[in-house]
């Protein structure tokens, strides 16, 4: 790197007021940097060029794994790494096959399909990696944002920083500690998350703020703030909205953080700005950035992702938020994480020292409250200590139950802004420094300058640079099979089994198969979907999907859900099984052998055997998969299905020998799976018997979220008889049984502790003329 200045901040007083003479004072570089002036050209002697040189070289050292295997696999593939890169896959075919919505697909979840406004989807980064895509390929071009991404936020931190302080030296070691010492930088990289390390954006908004805001600085060549040149600021204002754009399209979370950094900044104004005027100026821009950005981007994309969380609990992951938090024992261990103590005391001089300048007094404030703040966001709901929670609620707990805010489950990122304002207050540390050096020792020399930049980052970036070096390559291994599929440009989907699942592989992985097969799946991977928790999945409620989905668990779990005799009698897979997978055009069923244990393994051959029939044989196999291929079969005799679904307590035979189920205790509805595999509306007849606890209640019968009857039930009905007439409509249905009534506990809570409503028995549903 080109020599930097050690300059002094001081003497702030004397900046130009008037405009005249600002308009004679043009910034100028460093007097250092040009040892050979009028030789070196200006562009060579500019402390950006040299900044992007060495982020380049930092950058490949952080992002070495991913360089040298960069045809190899995906860094960090079998974690979430290839799931970034299906996100890549999928804005590609969206937009160039499918042209619709890119924020919803039924390429997985299929049929139904699934919204990715809260996937870790990152429109952004596939837009910009599209021609690499397109080119190179998706994997090299997935490990080169790993490479680049850093040097971009290394280049907006320095831009930041530079614009707060006139030592290059000192900005550009400021931007290293906000690039590379915050401990999810390296976690990104080797775990594959390809949207999260894309941070660049988050400092080039501040860098645009700011300038909107105060100005761009005017520096003599010794280091003082001579003016700001505010003229320019509708420009900063606009292109402040354009960080927000790019931000919003590459991660909703990091939109957050700068909406609560820009909040925290309002508040950091209305108490350290002097006059009203001031305020008056800085809030009216606050506004325009604002009120411009919900008008062209908030509502088309922020305010659906609030209404989509209102409207689907499942989304709320706010449960997992306290094993996701900074445990305060290793925030107060000696250093902050990567950070280290020789940084946190570099911070604590730059405290010190921007505190006692007037110039940049507020920036010194705001930064420190910034670094404050989103530290006791990172700490969680409740504090933690050595691993353990202590049950005192924090800052984090009034906001982990609002909409959006709850879909997040990681605090801990908090910390990637309290990151900057480190990097920030560092290099303040640093300029005070360099400044005691030329001032008190009367040492000026570039070498000076870089020496004590390097030995005060060699530390913390030692660390982190070893440990990205633990980043593993993954090779995507593509089954031949595969191949073949993408051969057939006929449009169908394919049943992989286990369905939804880990194991194996992994989910990415077998995701990632569709970058090449191209075919819709049953399966899928979404981030806010792991535990399987969204109610509108597919398999958990069709018939014969259920099942297969099943197979994946102990197999008691199957036989409490289907015992030999039940509520209703279950739909025949033997004679249904193959018009169902025809129904919806799933020609092939492929079975991943390091995905199952053997039972579930002999489950799931004994099911495809009774469905297929048992002379059925593979029609591919290889060390990753067995592949069945499904028949065309002629429609059925009896076009529809029924199972018994959620929501039910265990199946109970009375004297009679009558099986009958109580509704479930947990409040949620009683379900009841149907399909109708006419490719039109049928007529049909809904009958049951239904009783109740102990007193009358209403009993509600809905199909599809429609209701389709209500009738009242009273203890003196054994079982009253209940028919009701409907439209079938074509596909899968749910029938949903409820009472508004509160459920009663039992007469021996100690022996049996559930709460009891209503309870049915011997349901059918028949198709009529």
């Amino acid at each position: 790197m080109s020599g930097l200045p050690t300059t002094s901040n001081a003497d702030a007083e004397s900046k130009l007021t008037t405009q005249a003479t600002r308009a004679e004072v043009t910034p100028a570089e460093p007097a250092s940097i040009q040892p050979h002036a009028g030789v070196q050209p200006a562009w060579l002697r500019s402390p950006v060029l040299w900044v992007v040189v060495i982020g380049l070289v930092l950058a490949a050292l952080f992002a070495r794994q991913a360089l040298l295997h960069i045809n190899v696999g995906a860094v960090g593939g079998n974690l979430d790494g290839y799931n970034n890169i299906w996100g890549y896959y999928w804005l590609k075919t969206d937009l160039f096959d499918l042209h619709r919505n890119p924020y919803y697909t039924n390429y997985i979840y299929y049929p139904t399909g699934i919204s990715l406004r809260f996937h870790t989807f990152n429109p952004l980064n596939g837009l910009l990696t599209m021609p690499g895509n397109l080119t190179l390929g998706y994997v090299p071009t997935f490990n080169l944002i790993f490479f680049f991404a850093p040097v971009l936020t290394l280049l907006f931190s320095f831009l930041l920083i530079r614009d707060l302080l006139y030592n290059p030296w000192a900005a550009f070691a400021g931007a290293v500690v906000a690039t590379y010492t915050d401990y999810h930088i390296p976690v990104f990289l080797t775990v594959g998350q390809s949207s999260y390390i894309t941070l660049q954006w988050v400092p080039l908004y501040f860098f645009f703020l700011f300038r909107a805001i105060r100005g761009k600085p005017i520096w003599s060549q010794d280091g003082r703030l001579l003016d700001r040149d505010t003229r320019p600021w509708p420009v900063y204002v606009g292109l402040s909205i354009l960080a927000l754009v790019l931000t919003t399209l590459t991660d909703w979370q990091y939109l957050m953080f700068i909406v609560f950094a820009t909040l925290v900044y309002g508040a950091v104004v209305l108490f350290t700005r002097q006059t009203v005027r001031e305020k008056a100026t800085i809030f009216g821009k606050l506004a325009a950035i604002g009120g411009i950005y919900t008008a062209i981007v908030a509502i088309p994309l922020v305010l659906p992702m609030i209404k989509e969380a209102q409207e689907n609990p499942w989304l709320d992951v706010s449960y997992q938020s306290a094993l996701h938090s900074i445990d305060v024992s290793w925030l107060l261990s000696p250093g902050i994480g990567l950070h280290g103590a020789i940084i946190l005391l570099v911070a604590l001089l730059g405290l010190w020292t921007v505190l006692r300048l007037k110039q940049s007094r507020e920036a010194g404030i705001y930064w420190l409250v910034t670094v404050v703040f989103f530290y006791f966001m990172a700490l969680g709901p409740e504090l933690r200590v050595n691993g353990t929670s202590t049950g005192v609620p924090l800052l984090y707990t009034l906001m982990e139950k609002v909409p959006v805010i709850s879909s997040g489950r990681d605090p801990a990122r908090f910390s990637l802004i309290a990151t900057i304002g480190m990097g920030v207050l560092f290099a303040f540390g640093i300029s005070r420094i360099l400044d005691l050096m030329q001032t008190r020792f009367q040492i000026k020399t570039r070498v000076i300058s870089a020496l004590i930049v390097l030995v005060l980052l060699a530390t913390p970036i030692s660390n982190v640079m070893a440990y990205s070096g633990e980043a593993q390559i993954n090779p995507p291994d593509i089954p031949p099979f595969y191949q073949q599929l993408a051969n057939d440009k006929q449009s169908y989907a394919i049943l992989e089994l286990p369905i939804f699942s880990d194991t194996g592989r992994g989910a990415d992985v077998y995701q990632m198969y569709q970058i090449v097969h191209n075919k819709v799946r049953y399966s899928g991977r979404l981030a806010r979907d792991r535990k399987l928790t969204n109610p509108n999945n597919f398999v958990k409620r069709a018939s014969l999907f259920r099942h297969l989905w099943l197979l994946q668990f102990p197999k008691i779990q199957e036989e409490q859900e289907y015992p030999d005799k039940d509520i209703l009698k279950a739909t025949d897979l033997a004679s249904q099984g193959i018009p169902i997978l025809n129904y919806y055009n799933t020609p092939y069923i492929i079975m991943y052998k390091e995905a199952m244990t053997p039972d579930n393994w002999a489950r799931a051959e004994g099911l495809l055997h009774q469905v297929l029939g048992k002379d059925a044989t593979p029609y591919y196999e290889d060390n990753i998969m067995r592949v069945y291929k499904v028949p065309q079969a002629s429609p059925p005799s009896n076009a529809i299905t029924l199972d018994v679904g959620e929501g039910w307590s265990s199946r109970e035979i009375d004297p009679n020998g009558t099986p009958f189920r109580w509704a479930d205790d947990t409040g949620s509805t009683s379900q009841v799976y149907t399909m109708n595999l006419d490719k039109q509306p049928v007529h049909a007849v809904l009958k049951f018997a239904a009783f109740t606890y102990k007193v009358p209640r209403t009993l509600q019968v809905s199909i599809n979220g429609a209701e389709a009857v209500s009738v009242q039930i009273s203890p003196e009905d054994r079982a009253k008889q209940i028919s009701v007439d409907l439209i079938l409509p074509s596909g899968n249905n749910l029938f949903e049984f409820s009472s508004p009534e509160p459920a009663l506990p039992t007469d021996n809570p100690a022996t049996d502790n559930r709460h009891l409503s209503f309870a049915v028995e011997n349901l059918t549903l028949e198709v009529t003329p």
